[in-house]
């Protein structure tokens, strides 16, 4: 139960489109380049680190409070994560080049499309992660998920012609002008595969979908798994700023939180027999926690062979 083969995952990740109630948000709703946070169906919260600043974009409750980070350096910018709706993707791009500075690369996180859908829109922006999660999202387009999430978000909120991003990302350091970031090669956690990034230098962590900060999480690959890497990148205790791939920006302390999110949910887990009994325990246990529309996930981790 808490692990999935290849195929029932990218079944579940294909499927993710029925989780996404947006009732909120009107289809099409195209942004105006150069956006300002006033006019944005999401928000900006910034983070200043020294000669760097963050912009993190969060989507509205609808789509899960899914983020893009902007890594503002004194000439350059690095994005992560492209959002999942084409509107919400635009604002990020027409935040981005209200900055004025050039968007030096786009990063993927992981193969979930929450993360890559918008990838299409930063036409002229290199878009890298890992091999390994540039094939898992080929596979999600060829097995159709474009089209799945299309009949629920409408047309014009999906990639008329998806981007697959070039799997050209390894393990290592880089230097963006003159900031240092450390890419680290995690599997088997909310997704099969994930990049986390430090910024050493500037006490920065983005984890993305290892950390929902104050929300309920997807039932992910393998959880105990999962707990062991949140708790070997607590030990490290190299940063102050973490950024997680759904909800505000936070500090390492919610590590903890999401680790004891995680061994609670293995425990409702290992006594329920359906997911929905999961999604109402866990939903009880916490009741302050937003994006619970992501625990309809739970009966189909049960019902995967």
């Amino acid at each position: 139960m808490n692990s999935l083969s290849r195929r029932s995952f990218l079944q579940v990740a294909t499927a993710a489109s029925t989780a996404f109630a947006l009732s909120t948000i009107t289809a099409g709703s195209a942004r105006k380049a150069h956006a300002q946070p006033g006019s944005m169906i999401g928000r900006i919260v910034e983070v200043k680190k020294g000669d760097v600043n963050i912009h993190t974009y969060i989507a509205p409750p609808a789509s899960f409070l899914v983020t893009s980070h902007i890594i503002e350096t004194p000439n350059q910018l690095v994005i992560v994560d492209a959002q999942l709706l084409q509107t919400a993707a635009r604002d990020v791009l027409a935040y981005a080049e209200s900055l004025g500075k050039p968007i030096d690369r786009l990063i993927l996180s992981h193969q979930h499309p929450d993360h890559w859908s918008g990838g299409n829109l930063f036409a002229d922006v290199p878009f890298v992660t890992t091999q390994t999660i540039a094939n898992a999202v080929q596979a999600d387009i060829d097995n159709g998920g474009v089209q799945a999430r299309a009949q629920i978000v409408g047309e014009s909120e999906v990639p008329p012609e998806p981007r697959v991003p070039e799997g050209s990302l390894t393990a290592g350091t880089f230097e963006v002008d003159g900031v240092t970031f450390e890419a680290t090669i995690v599997e088997n956690a909310e997704a099969p595969e994930h990049v986390v990034l430090r910024l050493p230098e500037h006490g920065v962590l983005i984890v993305q979908d290892l950390l929902y900060t104050n929300g309920h999480a997807f039932p992910g690959v393998d959880r105990e798994n999962w707990i062991r890497i949140l708790e070997d990148l607590r030990e490290a205790g190299d940063f102050d700023t973490l950024l997680s791939g759904h909800g505000m920006p936070t500090s390492a302390g919610e590590i903890t939180q999401q680790i004891q999110y995680l061994t609670r949910a293995n425990e409702i887990a290992a006594e329920a027999s359906t997911g929905e009994e999961v999604a109402a325990a866990l939903t009880e246990a916490y009741p302050g926690y937003e994006v619970e529309g992501i625990l309809s996930f739970w009966s189909q981790f049960f019902n995967a062979s």
